[in-house]
């Protein structure tokens, strides 16, 4: 399938955590990512246009063993219920320049396989 996004999405199986208003933690699984943004299945139901701490864990580009720990914000685009979890569209910002770099070479890894 040709990705006709501004940003180009890959499928990746991630692991973050979202922390809410109240200070608890919701774990997420990422199910893709693009340059800009990630679409994650979790048990919250997180409120469109807020934006919330978050940890991402990226694997290395070299070595997949090797794991990041990214701290960044996301920006909910969208929220929606399905089955017993949400799906919801993310925005990330306040994202290092080094980590920022990880996700765009994880995007243009796999975009370069297809």
């Amino acid at each position: 399938m040709i990705e006709l996004r501004r940003s180009p999405r890959i499928t990746v199986t991630w692991r973050a955590g979202v922390k809410l208003p109240d200070g608890s933690l919701v774990i997420a699984k990422i199910i893709n990512v693009s340059a800009e943004g990630v679409f994650l299945q979790t048990s919250a139901n997180l409120i469109p246009q807020r934006a919330y701490p978050m940890m991402i864990e990226i694997p290395g580009i070299v070595q997949e063993a090797e794991i990041y720990k990214v701290s960044c914000k996301g920006t909910v685009k969208h929220a929606t219920l399905s089955g017993d979890s949400y799906n919801v569209g993310m925005q990330l910002s306040d994202m290092s320049e080094l980590h920022a770099q990880l996700v765009i070479a994880w995007v243009s890894k796999t975009a370069h396989l297809n």
